[in-house]
């Protein structure tokens, strides 16, 4: 049996925000300069981003109900019903309770009829776990449709407020600059797709032809992190005798280990070579090649790292991202971005793609790769 993307959704809350209205949203924390602002993001590229906090840094729109309304525009283009969902399927990095999972509280959000669920947790890479779950149930008939979705709410972790008291400030009051750089980059948003057995009966569905997850977790320790205040996570947020020590400590800062992250693109073009050789995709035949990547420098160094092996990945204007519009809105990316994809009409019947979502979390790389077929192609369209 077949697998089909036959509808795309997306959420990003409030209007675009500039690179000059950042710290209006999150504030400003610690003697951050504004070379160290206007370095970062030169390097990522980023021009606006979306934010689920306003201005007094309080919460807008939660996690949950971004994922919800992408849910609801994704299964509306699908013309799923409320009680016609079999599966839900939801990723996050940081949701809105430590418990019930994610996926039960967007269920509850929608206010569905019952359903499976599943909730899959990580950084960049859990939008992907997700969405293989509900690929292969698809896949198999253990379902007749599924929805995916994956949403971050990254913006209320950087506010001005949760710096306040922390003992890992430097003396001249400075943040780490594992720290720092990362409340320029981050953003909120949620994107969803709809898999079910069979294309749609109109317009352009997604068949999807395999989905690959690889985790390198074994080669270095953690990259980024959130719950500890060093990547060997020797000491978690749970160990310490207060959740406001651990506050105190750093342990909820979100950070990422900046030497490391060259190794991310390394083990990225290992993981496409190694599919290569397996026959898994052919370069030259590949239409699009949508990718998450954290800021258009870690782009140059992947094109460029290609380059120097002399590894095919086709031209430039072929990999598509709308990092520098929307921001980095981490698992929930390659959805938001397929999704723009799907409605500005730039994928055409016959194209295929190969999507490439490296994470850094402890190093996960997945990779999709999609066939675009019209209703009037294929046989077996939908009663």
């Amino acid at each position: 049996m077949s697998a089909y993307i036959t509808a795309t959704g997306s959420f990003l809350p409030g209007y675009p925000v500039t690179n000059d209205e950042i710290e209006d949203y999150i504030g400003k924390a610690g003697n951050a300069s504004a070379d160290l602002k206007d370095l970062v993001l030169a390097n990522c590229g980023i021009k606006t981003r979306h934010y689920a906090i306003d201005k007094s840094q309080r919460t807008v729109v939660s996690n949950t109900a971004m994922a919800a309304a992408a849910v609801r525009n994704a299964a509306e283009r699908a013309g799923l019903g409320p009680d016609e969902v079999e599966m839900l399927c939801a990723a996050t990095t940081m949701p809105d309770v430590l418990g019930p999972g994610h996926a039960s509280m967007v269920h509850g959000e929608l206010g569905y009829g019952p359903l499976e669920i599943a909730t899959a947790h990580g950084i960049c890479s859990c939008g992907m776990m997700a969405l293989k779950n509900a690929y292969l149930q698809v896949a198999i008939g253990e379902k007749r449709n599924a929805i995916c979705v994956a949403s971050e709410l990254a913006s209320r972790g950087f506010k001005s407020t949760r710096y306040e008291g922390l003992e890992a400030i430097a003396d001249d009051g400075s943040l780490p600059m594992e720290t720092a750089f990362l409340r320029y980059m981050l953003s909120d948003g949620a994107g969803a797709v709809v898999v079910e057995s069979a294309p749609a009966t109109s317009g352009i569905s997604l068949r999807i032809d395999w989905i690959s997850l690889t985790s390198y977790a074994n080669t270095e320790k953690a990259c980024m992190f959130f719950g500890s205040n060093s990547n060997t996570c020797a000491t978690t947020w749970g160990d310490y005798p207060s959740v406001s020590a651990a506050a105190a400590d750093g342990a909820f800062v979100l950070r990422q280990k900046l030497s490391l992250l060259p190794h991310l693109v390394r083990v990225g073009i290992d993981e496409y070579e190694r599919l290569l050789a397996m026959g898994k995709f052919d370069p030259e035949t590949v239409t699009w090649f949508p990718a998450h990547y954290s800021s258009e420098r870690m782009k140059a160094m992947m094109l460029g790292e290609f380059r120097r092996r002399g590894v095919a990945a086709g031209g430039t204007e072929a990999w598509y991202s709308n990092l520098t519009r929307v921001g980095n809105v981490g698992s929930a990316a390659i959805f938001v971005i397929l999704d723009e994809m799907v409605t500005e009409g730039l994928i055409k019947d016959g194209d295929t793609l190969l999507c490439m979502v490296p994470e850094s979390g402890r190093f996960v790389v997945s990779f999709m790769h999609l066939t675009a077929v019209s209703a009037a192609a294929v046989s077996d369209v939908k009663p």
